[in-house]
């Protein structure tokens, strides 16, 4: 078995190798993401709920205590910020210092603001449109 599959291999032209090439690569990708993925299920299914640390960036605890972030930046009177930007990764501990407040402080805001949100219960969806009405016919 061995020898007919050397024998086939030694027929490849250059565009063969190529394809296969491109196909292990391509492979390659594939595994990389996958692994990706599951890494990160995993994680996030480990790291809920976890103690505020000053390390922390406030989108890191929004997505830790299952609240938007949104929740949690109006809670510290700061606008929202998104990655990539500088602020959605400064530590909670740098944003207490830029507030002139103990990282204790910021921490019992953000609790505050979590047990709040959590008593809200999640958003509620729009009411859907009736179309009907919209058009003032019956």
């Amino acid at each position: 078995m061995a020898i007919r599959i050397r024998r086939v291999l030694a027929t490849f032209g250059w565009w063969q190798w190529l394809l296969a090439a491109v196909f292990l690569v391509a492979l390659l990708a594939a595994v990389l993401f996958a692994a990706s993925t599951v890494r990160y299920t995993l994680y996030w299914s480990q790291h809920r709920n976890e103690p505020i640390e000053r390390w922390m960036p406030v989108n890191y605890v929004a997505h830790s205590y299952d609240v938007p972030p949104e929740v949690l930046w109006n809670a510290l009177g700061l606008p929202p910020a998104r990655p990539p930007s500088r602020d959605a990764r400064r530590p909670l501990s740098k944003i207490a210092t830029a507030r002139g407040q103990t990282f204790e402080q910021v921490r019992t805001t953000l609790q505050e603001a979590i047990a709040a949100a959590r008593a809200a219960g999640p958003p509620q969806p729009p009411p859907p449109r009736n179309n009907r009405s919209d058009r003032g016919g019956p």
